[in-house]
């Protein structure tokens, strides 16, 4: 019984790495990244209800920026953890809660920043403007933080 459930784990364990393996950065770009920024905190809530990734967010973003991305497909998807990446490498604590599908449609992302526990942001983006999402969402988190986190914030140089 022990073994089965091992390797159901393990099956579990490699579908959930090629699943989100869209979103994890390559090796290279990791070596690129400053060795003081701390790694984007990926939770995938894919499979919750949409309270409960509420709740998560607000857990996750008690000390730091939490980006929810809610739905939509793997460019948009894409977009918004490259937007939580440049967040990270700023020097900005984040997040990023991969959420279920608000509507059904894999066509639009719905986008939510939170810190301190508290919403502070959102847009919805469709296909046609996948190019938005990545600067909206870092402006989004940038404004987050300052909001949340005057201290921390002034002591960092952020540009939108």
């Amino acid at each position: 019984m022990k073994s089965e459930t091992l390797v159901g784990f393990s099956a579990f364990l490699a579908f959930s790495a090629s699943a989100t393996a869209c979103l994890v950065p390559t090796v290279g770009a990791a070596q690129e990244r400053s060795a003081n920024t701390a790694p984007v905190q990926f939770i995938d809530s894919q499979n919750q209800t949409f309270n409960d990734t509420r709740i998560i967010a607000a857990n996750a973003s008690h000390n730091k920026v939490a980006v929810i991305a809610w739905g939509g497909n793997r460019a948009l998807q894409q977009e918004a953890y490259n937007a939580a990446r440049d967040l990270s490498d700023m020097g900005i604590p984040i997040a990023f809660v991969l959420g279920p599908d608000l509507n059904g449609f894999d066509v639009d992302i719905h986008i939510q920043v939170y810190a301190r526990s508290t919403p502070r942001a959102d847009g919805r983006y469709g296909n046609d403007f996948v190019r938005d999402v990545r600067q909206d969402t870092r402006r989004a988190g940038i404004n987050a933080y300052r909001e949340a986190f005057p201290r921390e914030a002034a002591a960092l140089k952020l540009t939108p």
